[in-house]
């Protein structure tokens, strides 16, 4: 998959870590918080990205909406200067908190978490990977390590393995998309994941932006105009995001954790529209979080055309 270098956009899920970290800091200073002398978790993100951010300064607001002894909620807002135009809000959500201690307490009860289709077989008896050969290889069973994407800074942070896409348009908008990821900030390996790093990873699915770029390629090769023509040229493809939501469903522990897989699905394409589902798994099996995200399907002209490099791009074919 070829991408467009957009290193001056910060990446969404940089963007979110940013306001996760706003968060728990707002908790930890706020004269009326209920958690002073206690960490918080957020366990709810709820964002909508209004316009494009840029690399620089921005101003973090915070509003708290409601304060709890369980649950606290905060809407945040992301502003930055822009020429002319004084201060203009970039990013706006809400987010919800717990203290750490609420989330350890009460019984657990786990439904049927087994994937459907099953992910891509290891190289153990039992279809499990080989963690280790993984590392050191790049390759384990049907799992190969992909290499790190340019126009993605944050990729240059993580390191991603996957089974190779295949080689059709229609095969590839059949595939679900699996991937194991290790956190690596500047090279360092081994690093771990922490809460605060998922929010990076649950925006960071480059193998199923091919999948969505196939899907896109298919739905327009058979959109035609009144000539018989294409509408459009079948490619490439911008991902605007437009809303992005998080449940955090289980802590990381306070010492980090090295692999996290995720599935990455995408139901429908319909108008322009598409729908970004990510569930993210620890080596145990357990749920970690569910991400889910509105973005628009447009051709890459949009973007040139309208001069803006979006929070939102995702990639292209």
């Amino acid at each position: 998959m070829a991408l467009i270098n957009h290193s001056l956009v910060p990446h969404g899920g940089y963007t979110t870590a940013v306001l996760y970290r706003l968060t728990t800091t707002h908790f930890a200073r706020s004269e009326a918080s209920p958690y002073r002398s206690k960490p918080v978790l957020p366990i709810a993100f709820q964002l909508t990205f209004v316009r494009p951010t840029q690399v620089g300064p921005v101003t973090l607001t915070v509003e708290e909406v409601k304060l709890g002894a369980r649950t606290s909620t905060i809407q945040v807002t992301l502003s930055q200067d822009v020429a002319s135009k004084g201060l203009q809000t970039k990013v706006v959500g809400y987010i919800t908190v717990s203290p750490v201690e609420a989330d350890q307490e009460g019984p657990v009860v786990i439904g049927n978490s087994t994937l459907q289709p099953s992910p891509p077989s290891g190289s153990n008896p039992d279809g499990g990977i080989d963690f280790t050969a993984l590392a050191e290889k790049g390759r384990d069973g049907q799992w190969t390590r992909f290499p790190t994407v340019p126009a993605i800074a944050i990729s240059q942070h993580t390191e991603l393995f996957g089974a190779l896409p295949p080689s059709t348009v229609q095969e590839r908008v059949n595939t679900t998309v699996d991937q194991w990821a290790r956190f690596c900030p500047g090279g360092q390996v081994p690093a771990r994941w922490t809460n605060e790093a998922l929010m990076c990873l649950l925006d960071l699915f480059p193998m199923a932006l091919d999948r969505l770029s196939a899907m896109a390629t298919s739905a327009w090769a058979r959109t035609t105009g009144p000539e018989g023509k294409q509408s459009r040229p079948p490619g490439p493809f911008w991902f605007p995001t437009v809303a992005f939501s998080v449940d955090l469903k289980k802590s990381i522990p306070a010492e980090g954790t090295t692999w996290l897989h995720s599935r990455v699905v995408t139901q429908t394409l319909r108008a322009g529209r598409a729908d970004i589902r990510v569930e993210i798994f620890d080596q145990s099996g357990d749920l970690v979080a569910i991400s889910s995200q509105v973005c628009m399907v447009v051709g890459f002209d949009r973007n040139l055309k309208n001069g803006d490099r979006t929070q939102g791009v995702k990639g292209k074919l």
